[in-house]
Parts: C-alpha cells; structure tokens; sequence
C-alpha cells in the first residue's frame, strides 16, 4: 500500500467528518423549532484491496486463517433521523394539539398532494373556517371551526367539539386523525416540518388517536425538538479530534513521502 493510498482514506474521512459536523450544525440551529428531529450521519467504509485471502494455501498441509484486505476508506451513507418525542411544551392554546406518541398530521398541500406534520400549531382560517397549518396548509381530515364558537375542545382520541355562543352544551365538529408510518426514516424531508411519502417509507397508515399504535393528543401542548445540545457539543468535540487526527495522517504521510524521495535520490 502506498502512502498516496494512505493519504486517500484519509481524505475519505475529512470528507465524511465535514458532513457529520453539518449534521450536528443543523441539530444544534433547529433546536428551538418545534418538533424538530435529532439527525444522525450513518457512515460506511468503503471497498477494500485484497491482499490475500483467508483460506489462501500456506503450504502443502495449511492454508492461511485471516486474509490481508486494505481498506480505501469511508463515505457518509445517510442520514437518520430519531423521532423519539419531544417533551411537551404548555402553551394554553386551545388549537395547540400535540401528538404524544408515533404519528404525523396528514395536510392537504397547495399542489393537491398530502404533506406530514408533527407541528402542533393550527389556526383557524379566516375565511373557510378550517384548521390549517401556520403556512395555511388544511388539516386532514378538513375539520371546520364555526365563526361563533366560543369554546374548542379535543379529546386524547381526537374528537373536535365546540362550544357556541348562546348556547349551553359542546357539539361534535369533526375527528382529527393520526397517520403512522412503517419507516419513518424514509419520509422526504421538504422543510417547514413536512415530510412527504416514499417508496422507502412505506404506505401510510391512518387511524384515530390511541389506535393502531398511533400517538394520543395533547390540547394545549406543542412539542419540543428532541435535540440534546450537551449531546451535540460533546459530538462536536469528537469530530474536531477525529479532523485533527485525519489531518495528522496526512501531513505524516506527506512527510514519509518526501523522506523517501530524499532517499532515492
């Protein structure tokens, strides 16, 4: 192996630790947003150059029990997400419905395709009365608040009751739903905490709170990232003495290297 070679798996790994710290740099500035999730780079290494082979013959009797395969380094192979819960946050609102447990909002987007949310702020549109999303996204499935409601109410399996004026007792307005999904993890990130389905994330799963393994709600509550900023730092901390270390490799390899040319020539 060369020490070109040598100096390539290195490069491999500043590459590979220069997208870990824009991972840990998105966690540490989405900390503050709700519902954010912890993001992690999943790394692999690479192929590998076979030197020899276990099972090689060593001699008429024996054959070798380990083989000789140098590895040509590593690259990031994508990035998970933990969608552990975040802790609840009380805000008093009556159209702040956290889901406590697994499972998104699904909302009707400008293009007529559903987007998924675990944002817990609606609001009542102005004009039709639906409950949308902060970018105006409508909630499925559409749940209408009347203009003289005085009173909202949501039950943990989601049931929208309102209270009108000059009356006496709640009536029911609709049903909110919760969408699961098998994975996750293969949701299209799109911002503005929408995550959209993929073939890797299976096809979604759609049910009243508490059913089916889908979360319950929360009125009243937001949900908070689930980003650990000690946890960050500390990561950050590795990655700077991961850098310096790769960094050393190849400073010490360009040195072997030119100690060797000075001793040819």
């Amino acid at each position: 192996m060369s020490l070109t070679n040598a100096m390539n798996i290195a490069k491999t790994g500043l590459h590979l630790q220069e997208t870990n710290i824009a991972v840990k740099s998105q966690n540490l500035a989405a900390q503050g947003v709700d519902s954010f999730k912890r993001q992690y780079l999943v790394a692999q290494d690479l192929g590998y150059q076979d030197k020899t082979l276990a099972g090689a013959q060593t001699s008429a009797n024996t054959t070798s029990t380990i083989g000789l395969a140098i590895g040509l380094g590593v690259m990031p192979a994508g990035i998970y997400r933990s969608f552990d819960i975040g802790d609840p946050v009380s805000t008093g609102e009556r159209l702040d419905i956290m889901i406590s447990g697994d499972g998104f909002y699904q909302v009707l987007m400008p293009d007529g395709t559903f987007g998924y949310t675990r944002t817990a702020t609606f609001q009542r549109d102005p004009q039709s009365g639906q409950m949308v999303t902060i970018d105006g996204y409508v909630l499925q499935p559409n749940i209408t608040i009347p203009q003289d409601a005085v009173e909202v109410s949501v039950s943990q399996d989601g049931v929208v009751s309102v209270l009108l004026a000059g009356q006496t007792t709640m009536q029911q307005v609709g049903q909110m739903q919760v969408t699961r999904f098998l994975n996750p993890n293969g949701l299209r990130a799109m911002g503005k905490n929408i995550f959209f389905e993929t073939t890797g994330s299976g096809t979604p799963i759609t049910s009243n709170p508490g059913l089916q393994g889908a979360g319950i709600l929360m009125q009243g509550y937001r949900e908070a990232s689930n980003v650990n900023s000690v946890e960050e730092i500390t990561d950050l901390i590795k990655i700077q003495h991961a850098y310096e270390q790769l960094t050393k490799v190849i400073t010490t390899s360009d040195a072997m290297f030119d100690a060797s040319n000075r001793m040819i020539a």
